[in-house]
């Protein structure tokens, strides 16, 4: 299936806010251990951008029509830049940009880059993910495959 190269540059609002919870800080705070003072529930560790950023990626691929298996993507990198800190009651706005895509050998690579707001329209931060994952009608029988693989294994 060949990808339709006009959906590069597609530019995809998500259609609600995220509200940052001292609480919510707090808990993502405790689970990835980190326990600096500077992460007491004010100002929200760097990687809190991934607990909205997860929800907007996933309707990401249904939106921008991309040809890919939600149920088997990977990371390849992430990139962030922080225009400023995130804080607690920061009303955070998704702006999501496809910047490119490529498909081969039955692999889909995106790159979708998401411009983060306030409620002021002010710029909270840049993210920049590459995600790579199986194109829609290459999927795979996984145990047909695992069966054909051992079956040219040499005892």
């Amino acid at each position: 299936m060949a990808i339709r190269q006009d959906i590069v540059g597609t530019h995809y609002r998500y259609p609600d806010y995220f509200e940052v919870g001292r609480e919510k800080m707090r808990e993502f705070a405790a689970a990835i251990k980190d326990e600096c003072e500077v992460n007491s529930g004010v100002v929200a560790p760097i990687t809190f951008l991934a607990v909205a950023g997860r929800r907007v990626q996933h309707k990401i691929f249904t939106e921008m029509d991309l040809p890919i298996n939600v149920a088997r993507v990977l990371h390849r990198d992430q990139k962030l830049k922080f225009h400023r800190p995130i804080r607690v009651g920061d009303r955070l706005y998704f702006d999501s940009y496809l910047d490119s895509v490529l498909e081969s050998h039955g692999m889909v690579t995106a790159e979708v880059r998401a411009e983060v707001t306030d409620e002021n329209g002010e710029p909270v931060a840049t993210s920049i993910v590459t995600m790579i994952g199986e194109a829609e009608g290459h999927e795979t029988d996984a145990a047909a495959m695992a069966a054909n693989i051992a079956s040219h294994r040499k005892n």
